[in-house]
């Protein structure tokens, strides 16, 4: 019985460690990448190359000519992801500008004061959903 038992505890423990290797969808960093992660991950690899383009230029592997030309083409690659979520950031910004509700201060119907975020006015209990729209 306990032959049987120590067999079942090590056939479950490889599954369970095997399981990773053996599973056929991808990795969990590339399920879901959304452009605005893309471009993310552009912006870091320029700022990495250039890192590596100095330390190998520091260390006398690049010569003036191709640090310079390394430096540029990163340099260039940095800023147009940059630019690219900065105008992903406004666009996203002047849409949620766009869908913020109104806020109504005083009644429509009485003309009693609001306060903020109510749904209904306090003195009369019309609903001031309807006022916006």
């Amino acid at each position: 019985m306990d032959l049987v038992i120590g067999v079942v505890l090590i056939v479950a423990a490889a599954a369970f460690v095997a399981a990773p290797f053996l599973r056929s969808e991808p990795p969990i960093e590339m399920v879901g990448a959304t452009p605005r992660g893309q471009l993310e991950r552009q912006k870091l690899d320029a700022y990495a190359a250039i890192k590596e383009a100095e330390f190998d230029y520091r260390m006398g592997k690049l010569s003036d000519t191709d640090f310079t030309a390394l430096r540029e083409r990163y340099s260039t690659q940095a800023v147009q992801a940059i630019a690219a979520l900065e105008s992903a950031h406004a666009q996203h910004k002047k849409l949620a500008e766009v869908r913020r509700p109104t806020r109504i201060a005083f009644c429509p119907a009485c003309g009693r004061g609001v306060p903020p975020r109510a749904n209904f006015c306090p003195a009369c209990g019309r609903s001031l959903k309807e006022a916006v729209a």
